[in-house]
């Protein structure tokens, strides 16, 4: 007899097994396979083009990664923000999904936030079936609503994608100008592979899935300074003598255009937009504004001096490029202070005090150093302390020209200094002319100690200014402006308050109101350390000269006095000769009356014979 339950129990069997069936079609319907290549650098000098792939099918939500011997949790991280931002962006329900991603790296350990990108266009990929071009790669780190974060390693990522025949890399952007824009560009222009900047996902999928050609970047070197309508700067100087500045302003510009027309040839449209720009600072110069173009020119030297060492950004390179500007630096050696140069002086003691710890701060990158980046950019700060260095020279040697009575410090200034260094360590934050104010003050170099404090205090705080703040501290400053430091610095905060009230860009005008602020409260901080320096002098006796300016006169004062002699004693030899030559006929004549007695005998004969 036939069981009546064994109908029902298989027609049960059947729709089990179909709605299991239905379940496992409906995953199979919804998995999608994709891949991308990203570039990991893997050592200090060499990166790594890694194949990631994923593979999304329905689930709980869940997001693996699997491959690497160890996955760090800053990764792990990167890869759940890319898969909620994945179904987010699409507008379906992440927890229906699993997102287990694979990242073939031969099983080394991964670490570190910047395939974020990457994690989310797989994403992205894979929800919506799309195939992602494999003729590129990218990187980038990514944060919760898409937007596309700055990466390290730029040059030995570009250098694996290269290397693995990739045509282009996807790049977060960064801000024209901007030190991580140059790198870019360097990068390009130096491997031969473009880089494309996007600021989000959405920019950067139709890349990843072929529908935009992709397009490389440029480097606009520009300035925005209007200089047809500025007014000449006001020149009139208070203890001071404008024209011993020209020779400053002289050698930053012609040190920048070396430097630019240094620059290798595949940065050629780069050096002419520079050379251009440094142009525009010359004629800044010549309206006047002397500290300020070399100030702007001396910027621009830096990013020559970078571009132009890119081929040698190697850690071996930078190390002895670092050794030659140490010795230079540690070769300079400051004149005798007096009552006319101590501004010159104290200037250029405090930019070898500044060249100093930016060459710390590059052997620091240098050990320190897990990419290329960080070897190129020790190199830049290495091209920076060479320009402080050559700026204290030029100083230097016009400080030997200026005169004076020597002078050195009183019992005074020890106390002057102290009082200027516990001023500027309760008001700014920790800042590098704080630290070289504390060390310059601990050697008893008490003159740069002021300096620095001065402006710690000022470019080490967080400044805020408007229109009315910065009118109010320039007209301040142009009152109580003495010397020439004071003085340029007076003229900038002009030229900035001029700049600002021509831009219409609000953005521009507030950055050129605090430049403005900023400057006159550097002009009328030294102006009160000037007056405290300058009356707080002792006579100094010795009168050796320190330096090579100093030998060169001592010996061009005895070349002098040898020259004087030598002419001396010509004169006495041509005396004496003359008195010589004069002599000779009297003795002549002296000789012949000797022999005057023997004489009339022969000649009486001689007249008797005829």
């Amino acid at each position: 007899m036939a069981n009546p339950n064994y109908g029902n129990t298989m027609q049960k069997t059947t729709i089990l097994s179909l709605v299991v069936l239905g379940f496992m079609l409906a995953g199979l319907a919804n998995a999608y396979s994709t891949q991308i290549y990203d570039p990991a650098v893997v050592s200090a000098t060499s990166g790594q083009l890694t194949n990631i792939r994923l593979n999304v099918t329905s689930g709980n939500g869940s997001v693996t990664i699997s491959g690497p011997a160890s996955v760090a949790q800053d990764t792990l991280r990167s890869a759940e923000t890319g898969a909620a931002y994945a179904a987010n962006y699409l507008g379906v329900n992440e927890d229906a999904y699993n997102f287990s991603y694979y990242i073939n790296d031969n099983n080394s350990p991964v670490s570190g936030p910047s395939a974020g990108l990457s994690f989310t266009i797989l994403a992205i990929s894979g929800l919506e079936h799309k195939s992602i071009s494999q003729n590129l790669a990218a990187t980038g780190t990514i944060s919760s609503n898409g937007t596309a974060g700055l990466i390290g390693g730029i040059f030995d990522k570009a250098a694996a994608a290269k290397a693995a025949g990739k045509s282009s890399l996807i790049v977060p952007y960064a801000p024209n100008s901007s030190i991580e824009s140059m790198f870019y560009y360097a990068a390009q222009q130096n491997l031969g592979i473009g880089l494309v900047e996007v600021k989000n996902v959405s920019e950067a999928l139709p890349y990843a899935f072929g529908t935009k050609s992709p397009q490389r970047m440029s480097f606009n070197y520009s300035q925005n300074y209007s200089i047809t309508t500025l007014p000449n700067a006001n020149q009139t100087c208070n203890s001071c003598n404008i024209s011993y500045f020209y020779p400053l302003e002289n050698m930053t510009m012609n040190m920048t255009a070396a430097e630019i027309n240094s620059i290798g040839s595949n940065f050629s449209s780069l050096k002419q937009q520079m050379l251009s720009v440094l142009g525009s600072y010359s004629a800044i110069g010549a309206k006047g504004y002397l500290y300020t173009a070399s100030d702007l020119a001396f910027n621009e030297y830096i990013d020559a001096f970078t571009l132009a060492s890119i081929n040698n950004a190697s850690l071996n390179n930078a190390s002895a490029t670092l050794v030659k500007v140490q010795d230079y630096c540690n070769s300079l050696s400051a004149p005798q202070l007096t009552t006319l140069n101590y501004e010159y002086v104290i200037g250029g003691e405090f930019r070898q005090a500044l060249a100093n710890q930016t060459l710390n701060e590059s052997i620091s990158e240098l050990n320190s150093s897990t990419s290329s980046d960080g070897i190129t950019l020790a190199l830049r700060n290495v091209g920076t302390a060479y320009a402080w260095c050559k700026a204290a020279s030029t100083m230097y040697n016009t400080a030997y020209t200026m005169g004076g009575t020597n002078v050195t410090y009183d019992s005074n200034i020890r106390n002057i200094a102290e009082s200027y260094l516990s001023n500027a360590t309760s008001r700014s934050l920790p800042n590098t002319y704080l630290g070289i104010a504390a060390q310059a003050f601990k050697n008893g170099n008490y003159y740069v100690s002021i300096y620095s404090s001065v402006y710690s205090n000022i470019f080490g705080s967080n400044l805020v200014a408007n229109r009315s703040s910065a009118q109010a501290a320039y007209n301040a400053a142009t009152s109580n402006q003495y010397g020439i430091w004071a003085k340029e610095f007076d003229i900038q905060s002009a030229f900035f308050i001029d700049q600002a009230n021509q831009t219409h860009n609000s953005s521009l005008q507030s950055s050129y109101f605090v430049s403005a602020y900023s400057a006159a409260l550097l002009s009328s901080g030294l102006s009160n350390a000037n007056r405290q320096i300058s009356s707080n002098f002792a006579n100094y006796t010795a009168v050796y000269p320190q330096g090579y300016a100093g030998i060169q006169d001592q010996l061009n004062q005895i070349f002098g006095m040898l020259t004087l002699i030598f002419i001396m004693l010509i004169l006495i030899f041509i005396i004496l000769l003359k008195n010589e030559i004069k002599g000779r006929p009297k003795q002549k004549e002296a000789q012949a009356e000797v022999q005057t007695p023997a004489s009339p005998r022969r000649r009486s004969v001689s007249r008797k014979t005829r």
